[in-house]
């Protein structure tokens, strides 16, 4: 089996004989084939898809010397070879985020037979919970946007796409096809699934682990450790004391109750720079024209995504980031009287708005070097934006009135996605003077590059607060804390960020187990019998 790249056609239909023109080889030769890849090459006066192309071939020796053609890798996930000190009591994975569903899963089918903690509800519950919250306002603190089955990415896009190289990325991709998304997240350069699908994804995965032994405690929140010798020892959940001595914490970018708790209990950590900033929103009609052109109505590349980043002159860095095509700006509170919103998308992206962060890193030159102090930076900004709306309603301006100062008093074209209600607002007053600046010289210099950014009635709603952990527990070269037995993996702990890196690093927590213990004597009896 040979891996051949840069194999471009207009449709799919042509794969075969483009690949047979590029081989220089008969039709007869080729045995058969697969896409592993497909992308879109928009730099010529002709839109082409770039395939890369799995294939078999009589001879395929004769084609090796090819600069796009080599051997093609085994990407088949191996499980890591068992440890052999004895555990004593079953791990536990708490957060039910990527993260934890893949540290979970690689656990459960190693026979390890994970117990899951999740503070907030199984996601049929939690959906319901969520949609109260964004009809009514209504918000349950231990069960929303942030916290339940799924975390923070079952309510996005159901992005899928990340530069790491890590050979584990099939694994997660090729497991949530099996839970039951579209095969197509296997070939798409930029794959997504969607909150609507992600939600029965979710549902098959955790079926799945209880097939193999596992067991799920849903609104059971983990309240304090004991430890003894440095060691994990004991963990309480809600009121309940129980033995574990092996601990994955995968706890979300937003369980700050947990972090602080885990920091009084000894566990090392240290401030992580995060960024902080908006929701800009635009028609998706306009996102198509202004970045597809002439081919603004083809239905092979609509919607249009777009990607934008900017250096200001104070060293700021502002990008967008978790674009969301035919999405919606939506309430992502998890705490009362603080303001967080956020985007998602259906898996159709169908909606009539397209919406994207819009963000400026942030570090200690902002808010300080004490341990928390950007945390509380954040939860500052939070407080402040929900009390310059109100009642969970977004902070809303037109993105040309927060570069003149003055509060908006009428829309434009773009209608707001949110659910809640908006107050107009100048964002000026919200946001630090440098954050200010920052934001202002990318919205010139992203109007300059892509005309009509900020003056086809674009829309910026705050506040962006929870891209990333403020925080990152520190961890050593087997991805134990200081206190061993506690594994912090995901973006909750300041490793990841989106839900393929997420499900890389539980996956790299769940491992980091496997490889030191193998399994208890009762697991192995219930397994074999």
């Amino acid at each position: 089996m040979i891996r051949v790249f840069q194999v471009k056609c207009a449709y799919e239909n042509e794969v075969e004989a483009q690949l047979i023109k590029k081989l220089h080889i008969k039709k007869e030769d080729l045995l058969g084939y697969t896409i592993h890849r497909r992308s879109v090459d928009a730099r010529h006066q002709k839109v082409l898809f770039s395939y890369v192309i799995d294939c078999s071939l009589k001879n395929e020796k004769k084609v090796l010397k090819h600069k796009d053609v080599q051997p093609c890798p085994d990407e088949t996930y191996h499980f890591v070879s068992s440890g052999t000190r004895i555990m004593n009591t079953r791990p536990v994975v708490v957060g039910f985020g990527p993260a934890g569903m893949f540290a979970s899963l690689i656990l459960a089918e190693a026979g390890y037979q994970p117990i899951v903690v999740e503070r907030g509800s199984m996601v049929s519950l939690r959906k319901e919970k969520v949609d109260t919250f964004w009809q009514t306002g209504k918000l349950d603190p231990e069960c929303n946007v942030q916290f339940g089955e799924g975390g923070a990415g079952a309510f996005s896009d159901g992005k899928l796409t990340t530069r790491s190289k890590d050979s584990r990325a099939r694994k997660v991709l090729e497991e949530l096809v099996d839970f039951g998304a579209k095969e197509d997240i296997l070939i798409d350069a930029h794959p997504h699934i969607g909150t609507d699908a992600f939600l029965k994804i979710i549902e098959n995965c955790r079926k799945k682990i209880i097939d193999l032994g596992g067991t799920f405690y849903f609104d059971t929140c983990l309240k304090d450790i004991k430890t003894k010798q440095n060691k994990l020892a004991e963990i309480k959940i809600n009121d309940t004391w129980i033995p574990c001595e092996n601990m994955i914490l995968t706890i979300g970018h937003s369980a700050t109750d947990t972090i602080r708790m885990l920091h009084q209990n000894g566990v090392m950590m240290e401030n992580k720079p995060y960024a902080i900033g908006v929701r800009i929103e635009h028609k998706q009609e306009y996102i198509n024209r202004a970045m597809l052109k002439d081919y603004a109505t083809d239905p092979r590349l609509i919607p249009a995504r777009y990607q934008l980043t900017h250096t200001a002159s104070n060293n700021k860095g502002v990008y967008t980031f978790c674009m969301c095509p035919g999405g919606y700006v939506i309430p992502s509170s998890s705490s009362k009287e603080k303001l967080v919103v956020n985007g998602m998308s259906y898996a159709s992206r169908s909606g009539e708005n397209a919406n994207s962060a819009l963000l400026v890193q942030v570090n200690e030159e902002d808010y300080g070097n004490e341990l928390f102090a950007g945390l509380q930076y954040q939860e500052d900004l939070e407080i402040k934006a929900y009390h310059m709306a109100g009642d969970y309603k977004v902070c809303l301006q037109l993105a040309k009135d927060y570069l003149e100062n003055k509060v908006s008093v009428r829309l434009d074209d773009v209608k707001p996605t949110y659910a809640l209600g908006y107050q107009f607002v100048d964002l000026n007053e919200l946001f630090d003077p440098a954050i200010n600046q920052a934001l202002h010289e990318a919205l010139i210099v992203f109007e300059k590059r892509v005309p009509g950014f900020v003056s086809e009635g674009a829309l910026l709603s705050a506040v962006e607060s929870r891209s990333s952990s403020s925080v990152r527990i520190i961890r050593d070269h087997d991805l134990q804390s200081n206190i061993q037995g506690i594994y912090p993996g995901g973006e909750g702990a300041g490793y990841a960020g989106g839900i393929m890196t997420s499900a890389i690093d539980g996956i790299k927590c769940a491992e980091s187990i496997i490889c030191r213990y193998q399994k208890h004597d009762t697991m192995k009896q219930k397994t074999e019998g």
